[in-house]
């Protein structure tokens, strides 16, 4: 009787350790993959917010031409047409960053990274 529950007893513990060193070698693992993923979050976010910014000068840009668009004489056609040329130009530039911006926003969901606020 006492036999049968040391060997009870001894498999009921090795049950518990070869449990206890599953979870303990999936932590390690998630140690080891953690930072990783966090210093490459942290690479994809910097170089969404650079984007960010760019766009925004592009934003600004374009409000400038704008504004002197209005101030210009309409008799000054070279000038205007400079101004006008330079309008389309900052407005492709505002429409590539946007393409690029989305596409940084679909690679950090993709990856997995927490706290993208859109």
């Amino acid at each position: 009787m006492i036999k049968k529950r040391n060997r009870i007893l001894t498999v009921i513990l090795l049950a518990v350790q070869i449990q206890s060193s599953a979870h303990s070698q999936a932590l390690m693992q998630d140690a080891i993959r953690q930072p990783v993923l966090g210093i490459r979050c942290k690479e994809l976010f910097r170089e969404r917010s650079e984007k960010i910014k760019f766009q925004q000068k592009l934003n600004g840009l374009l409000q400038r031409n704008l504004d002197i668009s209005r101030k210009t004489p309409k008799n000054k056609t070279g000038v205007t047409a400079r101004i006008k040329a330079n309008e389309i130009e900052i407005k492709n530039e505002l429409h590539l960053a946007n393409l690029q911006i989305k596409t940084m926003e679909e690679n950090i969901v993709r990856s997995g990274c927490p706290g993208l606020s859109i």
